[in-house]
């Protein structure tokens, strides 16, 4: 019964997420939100409630057929319940990168910003490859992210990986921008970082792209 009950719940949270996430636009689903999801009904006290609401008697007086029977089977599957999925409920949640938080708001933006100036600048030398832009345009806004790698690499120590076509400086950097905001969805979508941080770095994106956009006007 109890494995029952856990696999109906996963058998409608999950497609719900799916089809959430494909609304939402995300090539991908996640799968560690909906597991922990799943795994985080366990049984409690309104089973129990339920169980005990049965009536002791039929309407002819007589004692209720299987009522005990009814009572222990919602006992033992809380029991089983709680301990099962309880006990197992963390490692779970470690596994899919729901773990305590051991890093401050300020370095996991710090994270995401390294990341963001990474994809920026792999697509920059992408860019620079194809010859479109001016060596000088190519080489200032190469130093632009090589600061922020700089920058973010003072604080955090990953690894990095470099690799960017426009025809003047402020599409380039507009199609830089794109690439930043791609992995900063990324980097979402795959739980790295939370909705705040996200936020906060979309929001200096779309500034960033607003400068841009008066700068062309």
């Amino acid at each position: 019964m109890t494995a029952t009950l856990i696999a109906t719940r996963m058998a409608w949270v999950f497609p719900v997420f799916a089809i959430s996430s494909w609304r939402r636009g995300t090539r991908r689903p996640s799968w560690p939100v909906p597991a922990v999801v799943s795994w985080a009904g366990t049984r409690g006290v309104v089973p129990l409630a339920a169980a005990l609401s049965i009536p002791l008697t039929t309407t002819s007086g007589a004692p209720l057929p299987q009522r005990d029977l009814v009572l222990v089977l919602a006992a033992a599957t809380i029991v089983i319940s709680l301990i099962v999925q309880g006990f197992t409920l963390e490692p779970l949640a470690r596994l899919a990168g729901f773990g305590p938080v051991t890093a401050s708001p300020l370095h996991e933006e710090t994270v995401a910003r390294l990341h963001m100036a990474e994809a920026g600048l792999a697509r920059l030398e992408e860019l620079a490859e194809d010859g479109a832009a001016p060596d000088a345009v190519i080489d200032r806004l190469r130093a632009t992210m090589q600061a922020r790698i700089g920058t973010a690499r003072a604080r955090i120590d990953p690894s990095p990986d470099a690799a960017g076509t426009a025809l003047n400086e402020q599409e380039l950097r507009g199609d830089l921008i794109t690439a930043e905001s791609a992995e900063l969805t990324r980097l979402y979508d795959a739980g790295s970082i939370s909705a705040a941080t996200r936020r906060r770095l979309q929001r200096n994106l779309d500034l960033e792209t607003a400068r841009l956009t008066e700068g062309h006007q």
